[in-house]
């Protein structure tokens, strides 16, 4: 892995790029001198193992220098749900297709009858009704985590197996998608009736309650490490042209889900590309920082299990800045 990660963010801008902007120009570096980073990044893997360890949850952890190629982890090599942070992947190989010619920023995308028919009545899948853009699709899914989105752009690209495929041409190991965002969320919610109201006016509906996925099924999983690999080779240009990786990040740093997790402790201003994930127990959120010390950090900080929505938050945003203090401060 490590010889992917060693590159340099050039010293002029550590920000985002918008749509349109280049990527900031990236020179090799001489490995870091393991002697030299062990013992620190030892210290700093003992204060993220308590930290997370301090609640009820399980949380999985990794990150990493994209500029020196240092790497953390906890847990790191262990598989967690991904929730909606699979989106990164579907951006990511659409904008691929784009590249090639194959697919289109200005087509019109639409789900399949079939497949609006497995969405309807699920919760969280809006459907449009209509066709979008792939322009807008990619905005919907990325910014405002739109599930509808989502499988429209994942059956442009081919379905889960061609997903899978880019992945495996990508290098990736440790991720696999099994299922469209519909099929996932069918699989994890059971319908129940409940009567409401008072008198005359009390009825039965029905509503759709979440349901954990059995004890150690790894569909639609992925380990810490493997998430970081993947955002640091999109990041270093190594997956996607200059105008498509600009692209990419651009719009992931206009994500407006979870403002409480990686950027919920980080100083007002600090520039974050990140795509957030949530299911029934489950809180994500993946993605770059950028560094006071001009270095860029990817990060993936996966919880499962109890202690409700507001404790993983909490988790979350506690984990980003011990990883944004020690890495930020790197010369």
């Amino acid at each position: 892995m490590r010889g992917l990660l060693l590159a340099a963010v050039a010293a002029a801008t550590i920000g985002m790029p918008a749509h349109g902007d280049s990527v900031p120009e990236r020179t090799r570096l001489d490995p870091p001198s393991l002697a030299r980073n062990v013992p620190t990044l030892a210290m700093l893997r003992s204060k993220l193992d308590a930290e997370a360890r301090s609640g009820s949850a399980r949380v999985g952890l990794a990150a990493i220098d994209i500029t020196t190629g240092d790497m953390v982890s906890v847990n790191g090599d262990q598989h967690f749900p991904m929730a909606s942070t699979v989106k990164v992947a579907i951006a990511a190989a659409f904008l691929h297709g784009v590249q090639q010619g194959r697919l289109s920023l200005g087509a019109s995308y639409g789900l399949s009858p079939a497949q609006a028919r497995l969405a309807r009545g699920l919760g969280d899948m809006r459907l449009h009704g209509r066709s979008l853009s792939g322009a807008e699709l990619l905005d919907l899914m990325l910014i405002r985590s739109d599930n509808a989105a989502a499988d429209t752009l994942l059956a442009a690209i081919g379905g889960t197996r061609a997903l899978g495929g880019w992945l495996e041409n990508a290098g990736i190991s440790g991720q696999r998608v099994d299922r469209s965002i519909a099929e996932l969320l069918r699989d994890h919610e059971s319908k129940k009736q409940i009567r409401v109201g008072k008198g005359r006016r009390r009825h039965w509906i029905t509503v759709s309650v979440p349901r954990a996925a059995p004890v150690g099924d790894t569909r639609d999983s992925s380990t810490p490490e493997a998430m970081v690999a993947l955002l640091a080779k999109l990041r270093n240009g190594e997956l996607l042209d200059r105008e498509r990786t600009a692209y990419l990040f651009g719009v992931m740093a206009r994500c407006r889900t979870g403002p409480y997790r990686i950027r919920g402790l980080l100083p007002a201003g600090t520039p974050v590309a990140h795509k957030t994930g949530t299911m029934n127990g489950i809180t994500d959120d993946v993605g770059v920082i950028g560094l006071p010390n001009g270095h860029e950090l990817a990060v993936a900080i996966f919880e499962t299990g109890g202690g409700g929505a507001r404790a993983h938050d909490r988790k979350i945003a506690q984990l980003s800045r011990i990883l944004y203090d020690h890495f930020g401060a790197t010369s």
